[in-house]
Order: C-alpha cells, then sequence, then structure tokens
C-alpha cells in the first residue's frame, strides 16, 4: 500500500482528519480504489510478527518444489510481496494521530532479541569503598560545590584552592587539652595533611593493583601497581622500591619498556631533542605510525594550477572568442 494513502485513510478505509483544502468544506470519505490504489492479497501461510523491528517471517518449512524450476524468482518475489502486504496491513492496524504529514502511529517494543556485533564492555572492578558501599546499603549523595566558610562568612569551593575552611587561612589555632605543651599547631597540621595524603596514595595503588588482574590498566600505572609494595614494613630493607624492582625486573619488562616508551615521547618535542638513555637505540621513541605531512597552501595551488591547467576558463579569451562569433551572426543577417 503506497504511503500517500496513509496520509488519506485512516483505519479501514474511512475519511481522514485533516481538513480539506476548502475551508469550511465536510471531510469526503475516499476510498482506496478511488485513488487508483489496489491493496494486494496477504500471505495464504501462517505468519510471525514482530512489528517494533518491522519483521515478519513464516516459520513453517520451505516447500523445495514450489522454489525450483524455471519460475523460481517469480515465486520468491510473489511471496515476498504477499508477506510485506501483511506487514503493512499489521501498521496499518494500529492507534494512529492526525500530524502535518499524514498520521503518526507508535509502534510497539520489539519481541525479537538481535545480537550484538561485539561482545559487552567488561564493568570495572569495584574500589575498596564501592564494595563496602554495597555491603551496606550505603547510596552516593550529590553535594553542592559551595561550602560557607564560618570564617571568611562567604560561600567558598568545597575543595581545592581557596577552599571553606582552609587551614592555611586560620590565623589562631585553638588550643585542645590532649596539645602536647610546646607544639606547633601549624606544623601538626601540615603533618596530618601529609599522612592523609599518603594514606590516600596507599590505596589508589591498592585499587590500582585490584584493577590491574583486570587489564584495566595502561603500561604506566600497571607498572607503579607492581613496584608498589603492599605492606612494607618499617625497618624491613628488603621492601625497598630498588629491591623490589631488582626481583621484579624480567617478569615487568614488556610494562618497564612501554612506560619509558611512553614518558620518552611525553615532552613537547615528543622526545625528538631529549638526551638518548643509554642503550637506547635509534628511532625507538618514533611515534606508531606515518604522519601526514601536508604543503603549503602556494604548493598547493601551484600543483593544482598544474594538474587541472585544461580545465581552467581563460575568461578573456573567451569573451573575445563570443565577441567575434557575434559580430559575425550580425554581420550575415545585414548581407541577407
Amino acid at each position: 500500500m503506497s504511503a500517500d494513502v496513509g496520509a488519506a485513510l485512516t483505519n479501514g478505509g474511512e475519511s481522514s482528519d485533516q481538513p480539506s483544502s476548502a475551508e469550511g468544506a465536510a471531510p469526503v470519505k475516499v476510498t482506496a480504489e478511488q485513488l487508483g490504489v489496489q491493496q494486494g492479497d496477504e500471505f495464504a501461510g501462517q505468519l510471525e510478527f514482530d512489528i517494533g523491528n518491522l519483521s515478519a517471517w513464516d516459520p513453517s518449512p520451505v516447500d523445495p518444489a514450489a522454489f525450483s524450476g524455471a519460475d523460481r524468482e517469480a515465486t520468491c518475489t510473489e511471496t515476498a510481496r504477499a508477506i510485506v502486504q501483511s506487514l503493512v496491513n499489521k501498521l496499518f492496524a494500529l492507534p494512529s494521530t492526525p500530524i502535518a504529514g499524514g498520521r503518526l502511529a507508535q509502534l510497539p517494543p520489539p519481541t525479537t532479541p538481535l545480537p550484538r556485533q561485539k561482545p559487552l564492555p567488561k564493568p570495572k572492578p569495584l574500589t575498596k569503598w564501592q564494595k563496602f558501599a554495597q555491603k551496606k546499603g550505603i547510596v552516593k549523595k550529590k553535594r553542592s560545590k559551595l561550602e560557607f566558610d564560618e570564617t571568611k562568612q562567604e560561600w567558598r569551593r568545597r575543595h581545592g584552592y581557596k577552599k571553606a575552611g582552609d587551614e592555611a587561612d586560620i590565623p589562631i589555632v585553638e588550643a585542645r587539652p590532649g596539645d602536647k605543651v610546646g607544639e606547633d599547631p601549624f606544623s601538626r597540621m601540615e603533618a596530618d595533611k601529609k599522612e592523609r595524603v599518603k594514606r590516600n596514595r596507599s590505596s589508589q595503588l591498592d585499587n590500582a593493583r585490584a584493577a590491574q588482574a583486570a587489564g584495566a590498566l595502561p603500561p604506566t600505572l600497571r607498572l607503579a601497581a607492581s613496584l608498589a609494595p603492599s605492606a612494607p614494613a618499617a625497618n624491613s630493607k628488603a621492601a625497598g622500591p630498588k629491591r623490589l624492582q631488582k626481583a621484579k625486573r624480567k617478569e615487568l619488562r614488556a610494562e618497564i619498556k612501554a612506560a619509558s616508551r611512553l614518558s620518552g615521547i611525553s615532552t613537547a618535542s615528543m622526545g625528538k631533542f631529549d638526551k638518548t638513555l643509554r642503550g637506547e637505540k635509534e628511532g625507538e621513541r618514533a611515534p606508531l605510525g606515518k604522519r601526514r605531512k601536508f604543503l603549503p597552501m602556494s604548493a598547493m595551488a601551484g600543483k593544482f594550477l598544474r594538474e587541472r591547467a585544461d580545465d581552467i576558463l581563460d575568461v578573456r579569451k573567451a569573451i573575445t572568442k563570443h565577441e567575434a562569433v557575434v559580430r559575425e551572426e550580425q554581420r550575415a543577417a545585414k548581407e541577407v
């Protein structure tokens, strides 16, 4: 059935809800026969429809005798036409609403699951806090980025530069009962901050080691996670980074090489003007793949003119030739 019929007909061939071209005129009932549209026969077999995916198929076994021989192309064409006609009739039977260009029908949800082209992405490994939050049922709430600073009496950032309650902006620190006599409170706050940063760094490395097993880390972070000791003792010399690096040097050879290459090309010149390391081969820091070199605009224009010299129109020569043709026509007209 043609798409134009949808703009003129409703379900069952009734008149359209759209107003006619003449204002105030009553709607006219138009049939498909009056429009010259011939509706074909539907498929005779039992079809299964998935309107959401705009598909229909015959689940019955295929008759080999019907689709063999000289007229198999005509049989396939007629079968496909009948199935499409049945699908279109299902579409026109859906509830629809009138719009400017015709009628609009909402398709139902698809019922046939279609396979993906690529596998599902692997979920990222959870951190310790995320696992703890899932276990305790803690839901993250979105907080405002600003916080009111009682000391400055103004709204400030919650974190970062000029944050609210910044310890560096406190001129006077109140003494607490547990403070030691003669201890500098500002030095104590600075030491506490360094300790918090150290603990945060240790937690980040633990999370990196957990993500390393899933292969979700770049070479630089994978190397840092492998070389970081899990629980170094306070008086243990064997837990130092040099001993640990020597012990794992062979098994981390690929990570060390990849991290060295990434750090070598991470400068402004991509390692071109940097000093080479001992044992480094020439061209080892070269970026992967070939870099495109673009010609300057003048060279590109010259190349274009050389290649398209025959296609470029000489305007002055064309005007002169046109004027000569006009003069010849005028002279011929006078002689006649």
